[in-house]
């Protein structure tokens, strides 16, 4: 393979500064990684914000960098410390498809045909798993991860818990409901537009449509004005500090970006985190088997070429992505 096609951009801004480059060179696997050869790319929000440079992660960035954070591949190849013995016991033998994301401090992109990864931030997918099926383990790991992080370690979700979740169609709210609801959550509102409704019934949730009234309104009234215990909020801007109005004494706040100013809910005394992202294979084996046991039905709602990076970005900023966005490297 002489040379590749990856997405790339050399400044900040808007869709348009990605582009793809048809020449790029191939990476060398280094000490622990695995050369992969990507099937699909999933997206996420944090993609723009690293594009336009608002994301924290931006601020130690070298342009030009390539794009994207998840992914679902073929193993190719290994670095030199890995022999095919050492990819075996990992499950990662060349010709196995795997999914997974970088790790927050390699800042490396994955929009690209062939990508170097550390071997620690990939598991296999299961061996049955249909080609038709590959686009929903690209945006996996992320989401996944995020979900883990947002319910276990931070808004420690307890038996009887009452929860609410902003933004439950997206891609990670279709992960937060069935694992609060795993956690022992009694009950688990999702606010999300009218439209998608039964869609966070078939995830085990309560749907608020905030295109048809006042969620407040709904939450105090299905509380009798008592709150829920724990809000999680995928959207923050417009959600974070109304939320304060409904969080039950005791209760917690999460909000998912990881640059959301906490200020408002401790000035209020409510207790109020964002969840960190703790990669590692035994959470995405978790992953792997709660799709394949159907426990985290995630959906994809469209598949794009990778020439189409704009316009996937694009959407993304638009906000109202039921699901997950994914890219077809192939197309």
């Amino acid at each position: 393979m002489e040379g590749m096609r990856e997405i790339r951009f050399d400044r900040f801004g808007g869709p348009e500064v990605l582009v793809l480059h048809t020449d790029a060179e191939v990476p060398e696997p280094g000490p622990g990684e695995v050369l992969v050869e990507v099937s699909h790319v999933g997206l996420n929000p944090l993609d723009y914000k690293v594009r336009d440079g608002s994301s924290g992660m931006a601020k130690d960035l070298t342009l030009p960098s390539g794009t994207g954070r998840e992914m679902a591949g073929v193993v190719r190849g290994a670095g030199t410390d890995l022999d095919e013995a050492e990819l075996a016991s990992r499950g990662l033998a060349p010709g196995t498809r795997v999914f997974g994301m970088r790790d927050p401090g390699d800042r490396r992109g994955v929009a690209a045909e062939m990508i170097a990864i550390g071997a620690d931030d990939l598991a296999p997918i299961p061996g049955e798993t249909a080609v038709e099926d590959l686009p929903r383990w690209a945006g996996l790991a992320l989401a996944g991860l995020t979900a883990i992080a947002t319910v276990e370690d931070t808004a420690r979700i307890a038996p009887g818990s009452t929860v609410l979740v902003h933004g439950g169609s997206g891609g990670v709210g279709q992960l937060l409901i069935p694992m609060a609801l795993e956690a022992g959550a009694s009950r688990v509102w999702a606010t999300g537009r009218a439209a998608n409704a039964e869609r966070l019934r078939e995830l085990g949730a309560l749907p608020i449509a905030y295109d048809e009234g006042d969620w407040r309104e709904e939450i105090h009234r299905a509380t009798e004005g008592r709150g829920v215990d724990v809000v999680l909020d995928t959207h923050y801007h417009s959600t974070f500090v109304p939320s304060l109005d409904v969080v039950a004494e005791g209760g917690i706040v999460v909000p998912l970006p990881t640059l959301a100013d906490l200020t408002p809910a401790h000035e209020r005394g409510i207790e109020a985190h964002v969840p960190r992202i703790r990669p590692g294979r035994d959470r995405l084996d978790r992953l792997a088997q709660g799709v394949r046991s159907g426990r985290y039905p995630l959906e994809v709602s469209e598949i794009l070429p990778l020439a189409d990076i704009s316009r996937a970005h694009e959407l993304l900023e638009h906000g109202h992505t039921r699901g997950k966005l994914v890219l077809d490297v192939s197309e």
